[in-house]
């Protein structure tokens, strides 16, 4: 997975988003372009409709390993750039199938020709039905409100872990001056002997 930018020439707007691996920020940016006739309302979309393609540069910030350190480049881009983000944006209508994208020669017969053919007794072997496969989760919420309570959370670790450091480190200094006392004391009374 990749974090790129697409920073707007004209207006030095920094735009920040995701993808997965294999696609180049160039790829993404034309993707945009693509979907750009679909009206989705977004403001980059607005942007991208006043300047056109050629105002914006695509560069790759970062590459992820996982989906966790993606959103953690994500925010340290957006936050370098003081960027606007990317993540969520639609380059398809919403409710467009994955069958409804592919190119017309890769689509299957429509119904209608499928009907036609067992009419006539030629049923081919893709009109037979395909059992349904059950979705599983992926774990993504698309919740932003549950993003900033695990945020908030960690966050709210990495202080409970820097005050039980702080708290080790004064025991750990009042014991040495315990001991360093006794020393001393042993030391004063050796001494009148």
């Amino acid at each position: 997975m990749i974090v790129f930018t697409l920073v707007n020439k004209e207006t030095d707007d920094v735009w920040v988003g995701s993808a997965r691996e294999g696609v180049t920020p160039e790829e993404r940016l034309q993707q945009f372009q693509d979907a750009l006739a679909l009206g989705i309302d977004h403001p980059f979309y607005k942007e991208l409709k006043v300047f056109g393609k050629e105002a914006f540069s695509a560069s790759l910030f970062a590459v992820a390993e996982d989906r966790l350190e993606m959103q953690e480049l994500l925010e340290e881009a957006l936050d370098a750039y003081n960027g606007k983000s990317l993540a969520g944006i639609k380059t398809v209508k919403p409710g467009t199938t994955k069958t409804a994208l592919a190119p017309k020669a890769k689509r299957k017969p429509s119904s209608g020709t499928a009907k036609a053919a067992e009419k006539s007794g030629t049923r081919s072997a893709s009109s037979k039905p395909k059992p349904v496969k059950e979705k599983l989760a992926t774990g993504r919420t698309g919740s932003a409100a549950r993003e900033r309570a695990i945020k908030a959370g960690i966050e709210a670790e990495k202080a409970k872990l820097a005050a039980a450091k702080e708290k080790k480190i004064r025991e750990e200094a009042d014991e040495m001056k315990a001991i360093l006392a006794g020393l001393d004391a042993r030391g004063s009374t050796l001494s009148r002997r």
